[in-house]
């Protein structure tokens, strides 16, 4: 395995979502890639983001604004990471769904993990997680939503499902 991906969502699945990926990465020793994007209020633009948790400031995309929230992003991280010291941060401002796929096919992780915050919920503004999951190339995994030990997955996990260290009668496909 030559790296995980962990799609970052500050929630309560997303924490379930960062503790399978950690726990994936230590097992095969390998980079944890961890992605967060940043917010915008346009479907089109990414020149504006939002700011903060509420989604009720905005401000343009700096250099210093982009430096601000990488920093706070290797901090959210820190102390759950512990001693793991394999692991990149990638504050991204473009579409969800693209960003995922260049990266996935520039070989940065094997396996993407995603919090499932809800069923049928926006993804990328332009689809839904399930709809985004179903469609993606490499071995997807959700993450919730409303336990840790609960795992949907797409066609390309299923394929592969010996190597995810998710127990027997755990998970089930994406989509039921």
């Amino acid at each position: 395995m030559n790296g995980i991906g962990l799609c970052a969502i500050f929630s309560r699945q997303g924490d379930w979502a960062f503790d399978y990926a950690l726990n994936l990465a230590r097992h095969y020793k390998c980079k944890l890639n961890i992605f967060h994007f940043l917010e915008s209020p346009y479907m089109l633009r990414r020149d504006v983001v939002f700011v903060d948790a509420e989604k009720t400031e905005t401000a343009p995309v700096t250099p210093e604004l982009i430096a601000k929230k990488d920093k706070e992003l290797r901090e959210s991280f820190e102390d759950r990471l512990g001693d793991y010291v394999e692991v990149g941060f990638r504050l991204c401002e473009g579409n969800d769904e693209w960003e995922l796929r260049k990266c996935f096919k520039k070989g940065d992780y094997e396996i993407l993990v995603i919090g499932y915050n809800a069923k049928h919920a926006a993804f990328g503004g332009t689809t839904t997680i399930e709809e985004f999951g179903a469609k993606f190339k490499g071995p997807l995994v959700l993450i919730g939503p409303d336990q840790a030990d609960s795992y949907y997955l797409n066609g390309e996990a299923e394929k592969r499902v010996a190597e995810l260290l998710i127990p027997e009668g755990k998970w089930k496909p994406i989509g039921s």
